[in-house]
This record gives structure tokens, C-alpha cells and sequence, in this order.
């Protein structure tokens, strides 16, 4: 028998009056240019934070060598003490993003530009992913204005796709699969495709594999495998290009050889469960969701049930969230907020259901009325309960667009910038805190950066120079960024005939205030601060002391 097309979304877009062609081209134009703004003015403007220079150097390892190696010149890659190394190269990180980087990464010098350039290119790809959703569908006016502003309000949408990190590709990449799962009409090269990508997230970041594949397995049983069931035949065509292909990743790019699944253990099952309401909570205040639309959305399904899509994307948002903190290594004990950065396929979701909120409640109001309750949902964080937090309230996108204008600087910048023009070639430092490396060694490499493992060496690390092990060779110079400048000061008193001494400042605010998670993030440059314990200090050895 014949299996019937699936047709809801299309019933329902044309329930209301199309959007006349002209106006919907001409919105969807709008959007593009005004994106193209967003996610590449002053891309290359901040220098790297820890994680991306973590990936631009295994990148360009890939350029040189042809698998992701963490050495740089003299230097090596080896944060919290080698745990993510096998034979002096990244074992842990789904190597993906780094493929994809290299080219960019090898010719880029120490600009952070290029290597972000093709992350960037994913989201507006991925945005005209959405647009072109919009257009098969044949939404409504009101549907095309709405995603409008929900696409250029969400600040923290573009933020992701401007960091030189796997966010970018898992972002398009679900997005995609999701378009693909939805109009699948039977085709065999579908369900190749729709593996093809699900093996792209795979390969640049296994949580959230485990995640999507977690929402998408409970969807098709409760919804999907009524509009589609696929057959034996069709599983084998979805899953043995993944198995296959994604085992050969898995097994050569594998955690589990590493120490880092020691933190994940430190979480019990209650742990976990205070994970999933972090994850849950944190959708709100990371601005990725308006909180009070998505609790809305289930409840106008049960009111009305004219639209499943409602709780669908309900429960694949709680569902995604739940297999998150399941398989996060997250600490609980060590903070008080999610690692939001793991939920970023999440936000195309959570526009689209506010949108369809907005849509319900304002369906029998004027147009206008539509559009000032989005310009207040996407625009501001009023909905979000922004006056509650610190940040206040305020439009996060008015913010974003100030920042553009006029960025601050960051400290590594200014740091890199002083290592170049003072420190020789060859000459060693000692960075604290010690993540605060990577973007140095990446932006001013010429120096050799010490202590970063501990003695006695692994057998992979044996052969390294007495340098990189803590304690063996004395630094020539110390840069602490911030408080630990008093730790260091504690230590230098205590070692004899150190010969250290305090010979510049740098009157820069310490800590990157650039990461893309809204809550961590200064859209202007810092005041204010103590010019004692929050700047950059660094100190130098005197030639001849031990």
C-alpha cells in the first residue's frame, strides 16, 4: 500500500494568506545582507580564545602533516597536562572542524580571520537553509516577519557561528538533517544524505551526535514512523554509512583512551538531573529561547491540537537537553550555570516554536500587533526575565551592533602584541593561568611557553625539551593575567635567587570577555577594575640566577 505524504506543515502555512512572493524575496534578501553584517564585521578583530586556539593549531598540524598534531613550531598543544595527546597529537576531539579549518589555519599567519571565515560561511548557509524552509513551505506574512526578527535578534545565533570551534558545522548540519527528516519523501538519497550529515556531526562533536540522535529516535517513534516508516532496507541505507565511516573516527579520535572521562564520572545520576534543569534553564538566559514561549507551546497544543509541532519540538527540545547532561562532563560542583554551548542546535528550534507562539496569540490582532510583540520577545530580553540577572534589561542586539562599531580590546591581543615586540626568539614564559597559553602561543609564537606538563613525562612526552615540564628549567618570563599575579608573587618570594623581577604592566582588563555565552560576555571595554590584581603582569628573569 501507499504510503501518504506527510502534508501538515503545508496545510497549515496556507491556512492564512500566503506571503506574496515579492514580499517574501524581499524579506528574505533583507535578512541575508543584514546576517552577512552580523556574522562578518570585525571577525578577525579579537584574537582566539583557549578553545579555538586549541583547534587552529591541531588545524594547522593537519595542513603540515596531515593528521591533527599539537605541535606548533617549538611549541606544543597540551592543556591540563597532555590528557587530550596520543603520540603528540589530539586524540579526543572529533577531528572534523579541523579538517575543515586547515587550509585557513595554514596560511593565516597568526590572524584569527581566516580561520573562523569558513564557520562563518556555515551560518549563512545555514540561515539560508532557513529561508528557503520559510519559502517550501509557503509560510504566512506574519510567519516571514516573525523569523525575521527572530533570526536578527538572536545575538547568541550568530555569535556561534563567528568562534573557530565545531559549532558552526553542527549548527548547519542539524538544521539540515532536520529539513531532511521532515520532507523525506522516500527517497534512498535522502536517507544518504540525512547519514552523510548526521556522520558530519559525529565527526565534529560526539555529545551532540548522542543528543540529536537522542531527539530524533524518540520523535520517530511517537510521531515520524506514522507519516513514514522506514523499512529494512531504508535503516540499512541511514545507518551503515555511519557505523562504518563513524566507527574509523570513533576508534582513532577516542575519549575513552583519555583521562577526560575522569571528570564526566564525578557526576551521579542526581548530578545529571541538576544538568537537565541547568539545560533547561540556561536556554533562557543564554537567550538561545524566550522561556515563557516555549512553556506556552505545549500547553496551546493541548488547547488546541491544530498544530503537532508544537509539543513535537517541545519534547525534542526536553529530550536533547535530558541525553546532554546524561553524557556532559560537566562538573556540577564546580559551577552554577550549563555549559550552554553544547544546546546550540537548539536555537533554530526555539525560534521557530516562538514564532509559531506569537503566530497563535496574535492571530485574530492586527499585523502590527504581531510584529511589536516579536520586536519585544526577539529584540530584548524583557521576556527572558532580563531585569532579574545581572545584565539588566536590555536589547542584547543594540548591544551586539555597539560592539561592532566600536569593539574593545581583549588581552590577548595586547599581550601577543608585547611578547612580540620584547621577547626574543626562543626565549621561554611561563603563562598563568595556564589555559591562557594557547591563544599566545598561537598569536605569538616565536617564544617557547613552559611548564606545561608535569615530571616525571609520559613515555610520549620523554623526548620533549626540559622546557615544557614544570619546574625543570627556570622561564625567562612570568605573565600572570589577573588575581594569580599574587600567587606568583608568593612563589618568587619563595624560591632562592630566583632573580625575578616585575618589569611591565599591561592596563588591560585580564579576562576574554568576548566568549560567545551572552552571560560571559562584555559587549564594551571593562572600567573600573583594580589595576593591582585585575591587569597583566609580567616579570623576567635576570640573566645568571639559577
Amino acid at each position: 500500500m501507499k504510503r501518504k505524504r506527510h502534508s501538515a506543515p503545508r496545510k497549515q502555512a496556507t491556512a492564512a494568506a500566503e506571503c506574496p512572493g515579492k514580499l517574501s524575496a524581499g524579506i528574505a534578501v533583507a535578512v541575508l545582507l543584514l546576517s552577512v553584517v552580523l556574522l562578518f564585521a570585525q571577525l578577525g578583530h579579537y584574537a582566539f580564545w583557549d578553545d579555538e586556539a586549541g583547534l587552529a593549531i591541531p588545524a594547522r598540524g593537519v595542513w603540515h602533516t596531515g593528521d591533527t598534531s599539537i605541535v606548533i613550531g617549538h611549541n606544543i598543544n597540551a592543556p591540563r597536562q597532555g590528557v587530550l595527546v596520543r603520540d603528540l597529537k589530539d586524540r579526543v576531539n572529533p577531528p572534523l572542524p579541523a579538517y575543515i579549518m586547515a587550509p585557513f589555519a595554514g596560511y593565516s599567519g597568526t590572524s584569527s580571520l581566516l580561520p573562523r571565515l569558513p564557520f562563518a560561511v556555515c551560518g549563512l548557509m545555514c540561515i539560508g537553509l532557513i529561508l528557503w524552509w520559510l519559502l517550501r513551505e509557503r509560510a504566512t506574512t506574519v510567519t516571514w516577519i516573525l523569523m525575521a526578527l527572530a533570526i536578527l535578534g538572536n545575538v547568541s545565533f550568530f555569535l556561534y557561528f563567528r568562534q573557530a570551534r565545531y559549532y558552526g558545522i553542527t549548527l548547519l548540519c542539524s538544521v539540515a538533517i532536520a529539513y531532511t527528516y521532515l520532507h523525506w519523501n522516500g527517497s534512498r538519497k535522502g536517507l544518504l544524505g540525512m547519514s552523510l550529515l548526521l556522520l558530519a556531526v559525529l565527526s565534529s562533536h560526539y555529545m551532540t551526535f548522542a543528543a540529536l540522535a537522542g531527539a530524533m529516535a524518540v520523535d520517530y517513534l511517537l510521531w515520524q514512523r506514522k507519516v513514514r516508516k522506514l523499512s529494512l532496507m531504508d535503516w540499512l541505507v541511514l545507518l551503515a554509512p555511519l557505523v562504518v565511516l563513524g566507527s574509523i573516527v570513533v576508534v582513532t579520535w577516542n575519549p575513552l583512551l583519555s583521562g577526560i572521562t575522569k571528570q564526566a564520572a564525578e557526576n551521579n545520576f542526581a548530578d545529571r538531573l541538576t544538568l537537565f534543569w541547568w539545560n533547561l534553564r540556561d536556554l533562557n538566559r543564554g537567550e538561545f529561547a524566550v522561556g515563557i514561549l516555549l512553556l506556552l507551546a505545549p500547553m496551546l497544543y493541548l488547547s488546541e491540537r491544530k498544530n503537532p509541532y508544537l509539543l513535537r519540538g517541545t519534547v525534542c527540545i526536553g529530550v536533547y537537553c535530558f541525553v546532554m547532561a546524561m553524557v556532559s562532563p560537566q562538573p556540577v560542583n564546580q559551577t552554577l550555570i550549563s555549559d550552554v554551548r553544547y544546546l546550540i542546535p537548539l536555537i533554530p528550534l526555539s525560534m521557530a516554536l516562538a514564532v509559531a507562539v506569537i503566530g497563535i496569540l496574535t492571530r485574530k490582532a492586527p499585523v502590527w500587533v504581531a510584529i511589536a510583540f516579536g520586536l519585544v520577545a526577539f529584540w530584548t530580553n524583557l521576556l527572558n526575565g532580563g531585569p532579574l540577572f545581572p545584565e539588566g534589561f536590555r536589547s542584547t542586539l543594540k548591544n551586539y551592533a555597539g560592539e561592532l562599531l566600536d569593539p574593545p580590546s581583549d588581552p590577548y591581543t595586547v599581550a601577543a602584541k608585547w611578547i612580540n615586540d620584547n621577547v626574543s626568539e626562543d626565549e621561554s614564559i611561563w603563562v598563568l593561568p595556564d589555559y591562557m597559553n594557547y591563544p599566545l602561543m598561537y598569536h605569538a609564537p616565536k617564544a617557547m611557553y613552559a611548564w606545561q606538563l608535569k615530571w616525571p613525562p609520559e613515555p610520549q612526552f620523554k623526548d620533549l625539551p626540559a622546557i615544557h615540564f614544570q619546574g625543570r628549567v627556570p622561564p625567562d618570563y612570568i605573565i600572570a593575567f589577573g588575581p594569580v599575579v599574587q600567587q606568583v608573587r608568593q612563589l618568587i618570594a619563595g624560591w632562592q635567587n630566583s632573580g625575578y623581577q616585575q618589569i611591565a604592566t599591561i592596563d588591560c582588563f585580564w579576562h576574554d570577555e568576548f566568549r560567545p555565552e551572552l552571560f560571559w560576555r562584555s559587549f564594551k571595554t571593562r572600567t573600573g577594575y583594580n589595576p593591582d590584581t585585575d591587569i597583566i603582569h609580567i616579570f623576567k628573569r635576570k640573566s645568571g640566577t639559577n
